[in-house]
């Protein structure tokens, strides 16, 4: 490819170079260097992919003019060229290859990062039963205190499978135990192993 074909850009470790959700005007193929792809919010970043010298990324916006779908951090002193969506346009129409070369890239990725949003969704959800049941626990403030697991899905508008998980989990780390269908907890220190437990779903 000839430099007039594309833009060498020079950038530092920890860089940016575009977050998810920005619009993609442009895809880039590493030189040197590494960069991390992550999806998700600050704080509950999830690695999709690392990409090092003769690998690409960012070229998903370009074949689907969507937004970025992830974030590219520089992890180490890079040299990027990047390729614009006219220049791209004229890759493709040259050499179809390249496009099968992506796409089979992209399911590599998308396969790597399903498994992530996956364990990100479970542990949202056990999040917020844990979180409702707390609560509900310390406003009856007499023991035993008992849930049913049921009214407690349809109240967050949850899976009662998803809830169900979770009370079980919650049962194995010493909180309570079910009966039917019914989630009590006997004292204050199941309590107590209920916010460690919530804690624990919190942190990942």
């Amino acid at each position: 490819m000839s430099t007039a074909l594309r833009d060498e850009l020079h950038v530092k470790k920890g860089e940016i170079i575009f977050r998810q959700g920005d619009p993609g005007h442009e895809m880039f193929v590493v030189s040197s260097g590494r960069v991390r792809l992550t999806i998700g919010s600050a704080g509950h970043e999830k690695d999709v992919a690392l990409i090092g010298p003769g690998e690409f990324f960012g070229e998903l916006s370009l074949l689907s003019d969507e937004p970025r779908s992830a974030t590219a951090e520089i992890m180490e002193d890079s040299t990027l060229l990047a390729i614009g969506r006219d220049v791209f346009a004229m890759l493709v129409q040259d050499d179809l290859d390249i496009v099968f070369r992506m796409m089979n890239i992209q399911g590599r990725r998308l396969r790597q990062t399903n498994q992530p949003i996956e364990e990100l969704i479970q542990r949202l959800g056990r999040v917020r039963v844990a979180a409702a049941a707390l609560k509900q626990f310390l406003a009856a403030d007499t023991f035993p205190a008992a849930i049913e697991a049921g009214e407690l899905a349809r109240g967050l508008a949850l899976s009662p499978t998803v809830v169900e998980a979770t009370i079980a989990d919650l049962v194995r780390q010493g909180v309570g135990a079910t009966v039917d269908g019914r989630w009590t907890v006997q004292s204050r220190e199941q309590v107590d192993k209920l916010i460690d437990a919530l804690r624990g779903y919190a942190e990942g």
